[in-house]
């Protein structure tokens, strides 16, 4: 087990997927640089975002169609349909079009 699950909280609630990394860290998306602590996933209406409890900054989302349920853990990567979530660093290729990296972890790294 990785030592940031110890941290890390997942929840799927309705048509979201929603990971808690425990603290805002920085990240590397397909954008460019964002702090973000929230990871949500799916198309959720912003007043189901309200519902969830989520602030109005340090979330990252990703409005995609997908089940929420499916997801897997590929070592220390959280992949979806279109999406992979780098939670141990950068990769050595990006493989999907939508993506997010790590770029510093501390203090569990």
């Amino acid at each position: 087990m990785s030592t940031w699950t110890d941290r890390a909280r997942l929840f799927v609630k309705g048509r979201a997927f929603l990971l808690d990394l425990g603290e805002e860290v920085a990240l590397y998306t397909e954008g460019g640089p964002r702090r973000a602590r929230y990871l949500l996933v799916g198309r959720v209406s912003p007043a189901e975002v309200l519902r969830l409890g989520l602030p109005r900054a340090g979330v990252l989302h990703y409005p995609l169609a997908v089940d929420p349920l499916d997801f897997a853990w590929e070592g220390g990567t959280l992949a979806f349909p279109g999406l992979r979530v780098y939670l141990q660093g950068p990769p050595e290729f990006v493989e999907t079009p939508y993506y997010a990296w790590v770029v510093r972890w501390s203090p569990w790294t």
